[in-house]
């Protein structure tokens, strides 16, 4: 019994350490880890394994990734499990049809890019990979978790435009300067 344990524990250990990824990795790996965004308060990868589309529904469309995001102030990683929702009723392409001028879809894409984004899951690690909080899985029934907005150019919806993106070999939303895919 005691060996019985003894295996589980160690099983468990490399389980949640599989899922560990350093500063070095993210970086290095780009056929794994797509950089979405970069500024002065961080980083964004995307996990371009873990894309994987749910619900394909036009013009609904949902999809599953992991991101990590590099912090600086905090010094971590964090990895997030995220679903994307989409409504392509609410894409530039689509509003451009039903608008007349850009400033009446400038003006709706701010109120509603027309994508929502809910964490299933979180995990934080040090640069260098080890575990600093392990990982949670929320409670999706949970009226606290629901799916939020994405604002533009966050990196948040950058994440939600590459998955589509890699998902459908097209753009939600055209690219803009600077867009890093």
């Amino acid at each position: 019994m005691k060996k019985l344990f003894l295996l589980l524990t160690i099983f468990s250990l490399f389980s949640m350490s599989a899922f560990a990824v350093s500063l070095d990795e993210l970086r290095n790996t780009p056929e794994r880890y797509k950089l979405v965004q970069a500024n002065s308060l961080g980083e964004e990868y995307i996990d371009i394994n873990s894309i994987s589309v749910m619900i394909y529904n036009p013009p609904y469309y949902t999809i599953n990734a992991t991101t990590y995001i590099v912090a600086y102030d905090k010094t971590v990683i964090m990895q997030l499990d995220n679903i994307f929702f989409y409504n392509y009723n609410q894409s530039v392409n689509s509003l451009v049809k039903k608008f007349i001028t850009p400033e009446e879809v400038t003006a709706r894409i701010k109120k509603d890019t027309g994508i929502k984004s809910q964490i299933k899951g979180a995990a934080v690690f040090n640069y260098d990979g080890s575990i600093q909080e392990t990982y949670y899985q929320y409670n999706l029934s949970n009226s606290m978790y629901i799916p939020l907005k994405a604002d533009i150019f966050l990196a948040t919806y950058m994440s939600a435009l590459y998955s589509f993106y890699k998902s459908y070999n097209m753009y939600f939303n055209p690219p803009s300067k600077g867009q890093l895919f």
